[in-house]
């Protein structure tokens, strides 16, 4: 069959014996993935510092403005379940340039369009560009540095937290500095920050194109049987995601509200803060561990360690110090599941990826409101209850997916 696009014509400049890039090439593809990362772990944090701005520009009211963040994630969630056609259909390179220009020409879109609706086909276009990144890049990273690919993927999400804690700052920076009123001001706001998504959109496109080794996509080596037979594996792996997303956003969400009766709504509202900070912090940590632990083991502590976060948060007085250990704790959790993936599904990662990242997606969309609904019944106080129940389930979900790797690695040593 005729491929659409020829292959690179480059030559394999330093490819390790192992298929693994070295030297010169491994240092450009972390580049790539630092870089990439930082970009889109600011652009997706920038919508919310910036309804202000787009109100002002477009004279929309609250409701009509959180439809961009709808049509960003609404964007991600259908290039999340596509990354794995694309991918397989083109390549790397090809897919990872098409992440970093739909992201930038969205950004674009949502600095300069003259129209509301030409603004939110930009934080679509971001938003597709965005999902094609997170599946396509985190598995790049687990596959290519293989024993160190726990390690590698937590960089670029700690990176990606970097990115998140940022961008707010430099909207409300931009915000100051403009020495304009009224709709103008939130013209030029938005023309700021998300022009420079667009030009950091355009250096990661010349990294992409610079870097000198990309893997050629692998195929799937098991019989149709085998992979039939390994169905209930990977919806166990979906379950995974889907209960640890929604029990990460439920705690943004939520702990703000369980804290604000003990120590006031400004302080409360450094909950969600405290937590993402604590949470890149650890997934720096996981990274400093290279390979010397295994994922499913490295997950299965970190889960543990956020039941502890979730108990202390029962204490008064020490509610946010919980939070806190919780978000050093889950953080890991994300990365080093997509490294544990690729450890399981092995050549079949590429094709099972987008699903488990699709599925954890999902999970706050149920997540988030159920312990809202909780909250509501048994009152604010019960919010760290129900994040330990949640996390309970969790934990069962990882034992079992723990049991099967620890089986179907014996088979594989037999």
């Amino acid at each position: 069959m005729t491929r659409a696009l020829p292959p690179d014509p480059r030559p394999d400049p330093t490819p390790a014996a192992d298929g693994a890039p070295s030297g010169g090439a491994e240092r450009a593809l972390m580049l790539l993935g630092l870089l990439t990362f930082l970009h889109i772990g600011g652009v997706q944090a920038l919508y919310g510092p910036s309804f202000g701005a787009l109100q002002a520009r477009y004279a929309i009211g609250v409701a009509e403005v959180g439809t961009s963040v709808s049509a960003h994630f609404g964007g991600a969630f259908v290039s999340t379940l596509l990354a794995g056609a694309v991918l397989a259909r083109f390549g790397y390179r090809p897919a990872l340039l098409a992440s970093s220009v739909l992201v930038g020409v969205g950004s674009v879109g949502i600095a300069f369009a003259p129209t509301w609706g030409g603004a939110l086909a930009g934080s679509l276009l971001v938003g597709l560009g965005y999902g094609l990144a997170v599946v396509l890049y985190n598995f790049l990273f687990a596959r290519v540095f293989a024993a160190r690919g726990a390690a590698a993927v937590n960089l670029i999400n700690g990176t990606f937290g970097v990115g998140a804690v940022l961008s707010p700052a430099l909207v409300a920076l931009a915000t100051t500095l403009m020495d304009v009123g009224g709709d103008a001001r939130g013209g030029a706001v938005t023309a700021v920050v998300f022009g420079g998504s667009a030009l950091l959109a355009v250096a990661v496109a010349v990294q992409v194109v610079r870097t000198p080794w990309l893997p050629p996509v692998l195929g799937a080596s098991t019989s149709s049987a085998r992979a039939a037979l390994e169905v209930g594996v990977v919806v166990l792996f979906c379950a995974l995601f889907f209960v640890y997303v929604a029990v990460e956003v439920g705690t943004t969400a939520w702990a703000p509200t369980h804290l604000a009766e003990q120590v006031g709504a400004a302080r409360a509202a450094l909950a969600a803060s405290v937590f993402w900070v604590a949470m890149t912090l650890g997934r720096f940590g996981a990274a400093a561990l290279g390979g010397r632990a295994k994922p499913r083991d490295i997950v299965v502590a970190c889960v543990l360690g956020g039941l502890v976060g979730v108990g202390i948060a029962h204490l008064p007085g020490l509610a946010l110090v919980g939070y806190g250990v919780a978000g050093l704790a889950l953080g890991p959790v994300f990365p080093t599941g997509v490294a544990w993936v690729q450890r399981r599904f092995g050549t079949r990662a590429e094709r099972v990826g987008p699903f488990v990242i699709a599925a954890g997606n999902l999970g706050p969309v149920v997540g988030a409101p159920a312990i809202g609904i909780a909250a509501a019944a048994a009152g604010p106080e019960a919010i760290p209850s129900v994040l330990a129940i949640v996390l309970a389930v969790l934990l069962a979900i990882v034992a079992l997916a723990w049991a099967n790797t620890r089986r179907h690695e014996a088979r594989l040593v037999a």
